[in-house]
């Protein structure tokens, strides 16, 4: 049976232990298996500062700089690029969940008037495009529900649009208003400085030229 080793062996903190000492560590290991081996005081590693190492490796665990909230972060901005994303018509369309089979749809009308001459007076037209949809059992009523349900979805993101750039503006229109403030706040901040500065400046250098007149006033003559 192989000699069972110390638990900082097995950590690999220390090396095995002289096989002088191997008989004993069989002995006590067949005694009891779950008793832990003690090493020699001597084979005892430093792990004063084994704590502070793992405490180390958490703190710099990029999990740790994650925030909390980044489920909710990621959503918002998802939400921002989509609000901001040009969409297509087809992507209106499949958004809203609307039939893709053009057979079902009020574009139908637009395929069977392709299909018949274009002299032909309006009314004529009207009634050989009915004529045609009755024959193929297509409803009126079907196609015109769907033409209501596109329009519909077309003036949702309508809306949508016009209301985030309307959003955007007033944001951005706030922004310039504060920085044009904070501008016209410097501008001032400079004006009042440079005044001080003047001021100082006048101040002390009359006092040098006063002191340097007094100086050569009384400063022997050559």
């Amino acid at each position: 049976m192989v000699p069972k080793k110390s638990i900082f062996e097995r950590m690999g903190f220390v090396e095995s232990l002289k096989e002088g000492h191997q008989d004993d560590e069989h002995k006590e290991s067949m005694l009891d298996d779950d008793v832990m081996t003690v090493p020699e005081p001597d084979h005892v590693p430093d792990l004063s500062t084994l704590d502070k190492k793992v405490e180390q490796a958490f703190t710099q665990s990029p999990i740790e700089d994650m925030p909390k909230d980044i489920g909710d972060k990621l959503d918002l901005i998802i939400g921002a690029y989509e609000k901001n994303k040009m969409l297509t018509i087809d992507e209106i369309y499949r958004n809203a969940q609307l039939e893709s089979e053009v057979k079902r749809t009020v574009f139908m009308v637009d395929v069977y008037l392709k299909a018949i001459p274009e002299n032909l007076p309006m009314d004529i037209k009207r009634e050989t495009v009915l004529n045609i949809m009755k024959v193929s059992n297509i409803g009126l009523d079907d196609l015109l529900n769907d033409a209501y349900k596109r329009i519909d979805s077309l003036n949702t993101v309508l809306e949508e649009t016009v209301s985030t750039t309307q959003d955007i503006f007033n944001r951005n229109d706030s922004t310039i208003r504060e920085l044009e403030k904070r501008i016209e706040d410097l501008k001032e901040i400079n004006k009042n400085r440079k005044k001080f500065q003047e001021d100082q400046n006048t101040m002390i250098e009359y006092e040098i030229q006063k002191i340097i007149n007094l100086v050569e006033f009384v400063k022997p003559k050559k």
